[in-house]
């Protein structure tokens, strides 16, 4: 195999193409790149047999070919390159890579001890723009369980049918869902719940907007782009009804700046417990004081102006939980929907935009 490959194109795709690559595995294999070429281009692949991705690259193809290379290694080969074009050729299980002056022999292995790639049984399929679902991921993808205890909250749940695509996750403490009203036709009504590995594989490389394919299996789910193919297994269910969580009563209603809100949770939480990092809202009519006092480090306090007119209470947040709700959504000001100082805020943006709803839920701290 001999093919040339700009630098640029090059370090671009075996920086994405590394992150599938698990750091420590019983299986040498799995930290190799199937590095290939034939009559349909030149296409690096990855997996860790949970995730696949296969990626095109742009480039010239003089002799085709193929070998499995160390993925990481190379990926710091190319990084550390300067010029313009890149050289790949194979002989038996060596990979020679030229750029410039510089010359690299890497020790690979032969591309057919490389993993074959799970063939998808798909029960249904549906288009999407990929700039849309990156931003339902952003939303969602932060509030996934580590509890391996609970393996179907380590995903994020999607319900798609005809009229849409939901997703939910939650870690038991905090929960995001948000809702995208979309004619998908003729879509099979499915429920899966999707690692978030993939997802995040997927934001990787969804770095253009352009329409998508998504494929879904009793299994599986793959992401079809224009250069990249994803796979990725499902994980088991089944998800929690996170229906019976979004509370109905909360009728106090605070509106705040969202910026404002953000910075100082921020600054008040530098003295918060290490452990908890527990702020405490002091709401009361048209005013939040945030504030901590935690016995080794301190106090602080800041007050901002809200809107707000029910019965003046105390909350405990998290503050890394609130912040990274934030993070999440768009607007300039957002509304907390209160109830009693022990029970699950909601929070969301003031005006929901489009086709796109939006709302997170927050569980309290006990104040001490």
């Amino acid at each position: 195999m001999k093919v040339l490959v700009s630098l640029g194109e090059l370090n671009k795709k075996f920086n994405a193409i590394s992150s599938v690559v698990p750091g420590k595995t019983t299986m040498p294999i799995l930290s190799m790149v199937l590095v290939k070429a034939d009559k349909d281009g030149i296409k690096f692949t990855a997996t860790d047999l949970d995730i696949s991705v296969t990626s095109k690259v742009n480039g010239t193809t003089e002799k085709e070919g193929a070998i499995a290379a160390p993925a990481r290694k190379v990926a710091e080969i190319v990084k550390s390159l300067t010029g313009d074009e890149v050289s790949l050729e194979v002989d038996g299980e060596k990979l020679t890579l030229k750029c410039g002056k510089s010359k690299f022999v890497v020790n690979g292995r032969n591309p057919d001890d490389f993993p074959r790639l799970p063939q998808q049984e798909s029960k249904t399929e549906f288009s999407i723009n990929s700039g849309i679902l990156g931003k339902l991921i952003h939303k969602t993808v932060y509030a996934v369980s580590n509890d391996l205890t609970r393996p179907a909250l380590c995903g994020v749940l999607w319900e798609v049918d005809r009229h849409g695509l939901v997703m939910v996750s939650t870690d038991g403490h905090r929960l995001a869902k948000v809702e995208l009203k979309k004619d998908m036709g003729e879509v099979q009504k499915m429920n899966v719940i999707i690692p978030p590995k993939a997802l995040s594989t997927f934001k990787a490389y969804a770095e253009k907007d352009e329409l998508i394919r998504v494929s879904l299996g009793d299994n599986s789910v793959s992401f079809e782009m224009q250069d990249v193919s994803i796979y990725s297994r499902l994980l088991e269910g089944p998800f929690p009804n996170y229906q019976k969580v979004i509370p109905a009563g909360n009728d106090k209603e605070l509106v705040i700046s969202k910026e404002s809100l953000a910075a100082a949770t921020k600054r008040v939480s530098i003295l918060s417990d290490a452990l908890t990092h527990q702020v405490i809202f002091s709401i009361e009519a048209d005013k939040i004081t945030l504030h901590v006092t935690t016995q080794d480090l301190g106090e602080a306090r800041e007050e901002m102006e809200a809107s707000y007119s029910a019965a003046a209470m105390d909350i405990g947040y998290n503050a890394s939980y609130i912040q990274d709700i934030l993070k999440t959504i768009d607007g300039d000001d957002i509304e907390m929907r209160l109830d009693k100082p022990d029970n699950a805020g909601i929070i969301m943006p003031v005006e929901q935009s489009g086709d796109v709803k939006h709302l997170c839920i927050v569980m309290p701290l006990r104040i001490s």
